[in-house]
């Protein structure tokens, strides 16, 4: 099964424009259309006809905030362009956090996903949006479903949206970009591995790995 685990944005939904992602990585992730959310257009290249994905939302409970209104959106964009695929989708998940969240918050962050993952996942994981100390929690929360529920990280993305506001006050969008930062996911999970080696071994290991 495929679980796709993705941060909301709180702003209005008007902020976030539609957009052609280009792909800093692996070029045949790239999608021809416009979406929202940037994983959808990963999702567009990888999803398969009758295979079950579970896709997790992450949101802060900001009272004036906008989650909820970007996660109907980012949905019915995904539902959108399965439907010329025909997967199985189940929106039934979602994690709810404090808008100013502590080390509680983040510790139940761990702990809900580590129970919302389930055995033998392939995790496509987005954190465009989102609050900064999320990102490492969602390491720790996946290293230890690799460990412990057999999943796989297969694509661990971040996305950016550059913005310039003109003399007429005009907001221009430009530079859209998709990285693929997975390798990244595997360095943090490398070093964690690295065991009785003194410090000239570990630089090799990491270089050898920096080669790949």
């Amino acid at each position: 099964m495929k679980v796709v685990i993705c941060t909301v944005p709180y702003m209005p939904p008007k902020a976030i424009s539609k957009e052609i992602y280009p792909v800093d990585g692996n070029k045949a992730l790239e999608y021809n259309k416009p979406v929202r959310s940037p994983i959808n257009a990963i999702l567009a290249k990888t999803l398969k006809r009758d295979e079950k994905v579970k896709v997790i939302y992450i949101m802060t409970t900001e009272k004036n905030g906008f989650c909820e209104a970007n996660k109907e959106k980012f949905k019915k964009e995904l539902e959108g362009i399965n439907s010329e695929i025909g997967a199985v989708l189940n929106f039934d998940d979602k994690i709810e956090m404090d808008s100013k969240p502590g080390k509680r918050a983040y510790n139940k962050l761990i702990t809900d996903l580590t129970e919302k993952i389930p055995e033998n996942a392939e995790l496509y994981v987005d954190i465009t949006y989102g609050l900064k100390p999320e990102v490492l929690s969602l390491f720790c929360a996946l290293r230890f479903v690799e460990e412990f529920h057999n999943a796989v990280v297969e694509y661990f993305i971040w996305s950016q949206l550059e913005t310039k506001i003109t003399p007429s006050g005009e907001k221009i969008r430009f530079n859209p970009m998709i990285f693929d930062i997975t390798s990244l996911y595997y360095l943090f999970k490398l070093i964690g591995s690295i065991d009785n080696a003194d410090p000239e071994k570990a630089s090799n290991i990491l270089k050898d790995f920096f080669d790949l």
